[in-house]
């Protein structure tokens, strides 16, 4: 029984939840129309499942505007979380951080306005990364 908690307390946790992207995308710059705001509001959730609301603000990467990409930093409404969100026209990527934890949110491949949340990357063993002996001479 030990053992068994051990395994699968070691496996990455995630939670697939279905967001809208053109929708929220639409209301976004109704928004933007009305009030001239680049403030927003975005529902997602935690790992477990539980619904977080999170106060965004958009965020310029270049001088001229690309269309149809939206970057955006914010935090939860409780003060908890921090996030940084690219939205683009029809999906979403991005991650948040809560007590030193990060968080990955991305479109779940194959599907329709699917997405996950979860903490640990997949990555296959046999492929290094980072600056494996890269001396500077």
């Amino acid at each position: 029984m030990l053992l068994f908690g051990f395994v699968f307390g070691q496996s990455p946790k995630e939670y697939i939840f279905k967001f809208n992207v053109r929708k929220w995308n639409k209301e976004f710059i109704d928004l933007q129309k009305q009030s001239h705001e680049k403030a927003a509001t975005i529902n997602l959730f935690d790992i477990y499942g539980k619904p977080v609301l999170f106060n965004l603000q958009q965020r310029s990467f270049s001088e001229v505007e690309v269309p149809n990409v939206k970057i955006f930093k914010g935090k939860s409404a409780d003060d908890a979380k921090l996030i940084t969100l690219t939205i683009l026209s029809k999906t979403m990527s991005g991650a948040f951080l809560e007590n030193g934890i990060q968080y990955f949110i991305e479109p779940l491949k194959g599907s329709c306005n699917k997405y996950k949340v979860y903490t640990k990357p997949e990555i296959d063993k046999e492929i290094e990364v980072g600056q494996i002996n890269d001396y500077v001479k």
